[in-house]
């Protein structure tokens, strides 16, 4: 009998640190090895309590910017450590993208927040994966989730071992993640033989259309849940109008760019910012090459040579970064735009371009850390979310924008959430264009026949503890 559950991917995992942010290897192996203090109920988007008591417990006097709440009890790293107070606090101290929220301490049993600015939904703020609690304990980075990775991990070929200490029960005694890199022109044939050769028993990183592809496996598609995004660099003299962003954005054919990576182009030709998952934020902007020109000539702007940046690996949002890429820089050309091309060569390169605002254009996109659409649009359009040369972490308003209209409603609708108040941030967007979306991305995955209890919500938490193999080499109905 194999127990060995097979999980393919297509980038390499560094095993970095899960608090430091943006990561392209999948969330799979983060969301299995570290628990953030709390987790979304994916079907009612209710705060379930994980590492801490919930609900959080406001603290006299602070008026709505002091919270606390108690360490779970029975709750062990997974070399027996138990949880602490200040073991949470400790963590989230050295996660750079929660420090943005809020200061953490730790006195006795307790954990206490003390807010950077009012948030009526502070709690969405401890349910991202990278707000995960992390024990350092000489080079190893514990977690208290149901697997931890075992000691012959390389970053091609690892496996997940149970947590003997996990609170739970998990069913899957080990999972073996194996990466199948692209090949020298960008697809993913040597993921999708080894799929179909039943080298793999799961994997969320094939494209929509290479679904048609896989014999022998269940599909399951989500569709519309993150977005891509072209980022206009407004520290840039040309894009600081919002007539130039508005010119480009009317020149841009999203049907056409869908149709090059999905065979069903409307279904994920971007329609707004926010992805069908999380609502609607429709920017009523159309394909117009006319009015493109126009407004130009109403910017007095001569096209000139721009730069733009793209991903250096695929995305959910952007299945072929290259290929789009250049689709967006033909179309702009009919505007007598010249534009180069640039793809760095991993992660670490893309993150230094990103802190340093070295581009005109940037071709990327935006999946969501929680299910708020204002976690969505703050994240990419608040001022204090402009990335820094100085940052440990790169910040997420890569068009750079500073807008203090956008701020004021940003910062009232955390406060109290009003339908007013959102309405004049998607006006906002609108008129002001600081990114344009181009396509929703869908979560796709393919599993095995031979996995029993594969939930419906795949992407959601440790998912995989729970799925079984058959016993005595039976077969799963």
């Amino acid at each position: 009998m194999n127990e060995v559950f097979r999980v393919g991917f297509i980038n390499r995992w560094e095993r970095p640190d899960p608090r430091q942010g943006m990561n392209f290897a999948s969330f799979l192996v983060p969301g299995h090895v570290y628990e953030a203090p709390y987790r979304l109920s994916s079907e009612s988007s209710q705060v379930k309590r994980v590492l801490l008591d919930y609900p959080l417990q406001r603290e006299s006097g602070a008026e709505g910017m002091a919270y606390s709440a108690g360490v779970r009890q029975g709750v062990f790293f997974s070399d027996g450590t138990p949880l602490t107070a200040e073991h949470v606090a400790a963590s989230l101290e050295k996660t750079p993208a929660f420090k943005l929220h809020a200061s953490v301490a730790a006195h006795g049993d307790r954990v206490f927040f003390k807010l950077k600015r009012p948030n009526a939904r502070f709690e969405f703020a401890l349910v991202r994966y990278d707000h995960c609690v992390v024990l350092e304990k000489g080079n190893q980075l514990l977690g208290t989730g149901p697997y931890m990775v075992a000691p012959d991990a390389r970053p091609d070929c690892y496996r997940l071992v149970r947590n003997p200490h996990f609170k739970s029960e998990v069913r899957l005694p080990e999972i073996e993640c194996r990466v199948y890199p692209l090949d020298a022109e960008g697809r993913r044939q040597k993921l999708l033989d080894a799929v179909n050769r039943g080298e793999v028993d799961f994997t969320d990183e094939l494209a929509r259309d290479e679904l048609n592809r896989v014999e022998r496996m269940r599909k399951c598609i989500d569709l519309g849940y993150c977005t891509a995004l072209l980022y206009f660099n407004t520290e840039r003299p040309l894009f600081a109008d919002s007539r130039v962003r508005m010119a480009c954005a009317t020149a841009i054919d999203r049907k056409s760019l869908a149709a090059r990576s999905y065979s069903n182009a409307l279904a994920f030709s971007a329609t707004g910012t926010i992805p069908p998952a999380l609502g609607s934020t429709p920017d009523l902007i159309t394909h117009d090459p006319r009015k493109a020109r126009e407004l130009l000539g109403q910017a007095n702007v001569k096209p000139s040579r721009l730069l733009m940046v793209t991903i250096p690996t695929p995305r959910p949002y952007l299945s072929e970064p290259r290929a789009t890429a250049e689709l967006v820089a033909a179309q702009l050309g009919q505007l007598g735009f010249q534009i180069d091309i640039k793809q760095p060569r991993d992660l670490a390169e893309y993150r230094d371009i990103g802190r340093r605002g070295d581009y005109d254009l940037l071709l990327a996109g935006w999946i969501p850390d929680t299910p708020d659409p204002l976690d969505f649009m703050d994240s990419l359009l608040n001022s204090h979310c402009v990335p820094s040369a100085n940052e440990v972490i790169t910040g997420t308003n890569l068009s750079r924008w500073r807008n203090a209209a956008m701020d004021e409603a940003l910062a009232k609708q955390r406060l109290q959430p009003d339908q007013k108040t959102w309405e004049r941030i998607g006006e906002l967007v609108r008129n002001e264009v600081p990114m344009f979306p181009l396509m929703y991305g869908p979560r796709v995955a393919v599993v095995s026949w031979r996995a029993r209890n594969f939930p419906r919500d795949f992407g959601n938490g440790p998912f995989l503890a729970q799925v079984e193999l058959p016993v005595n080499g039976q077969a799963n109905g």
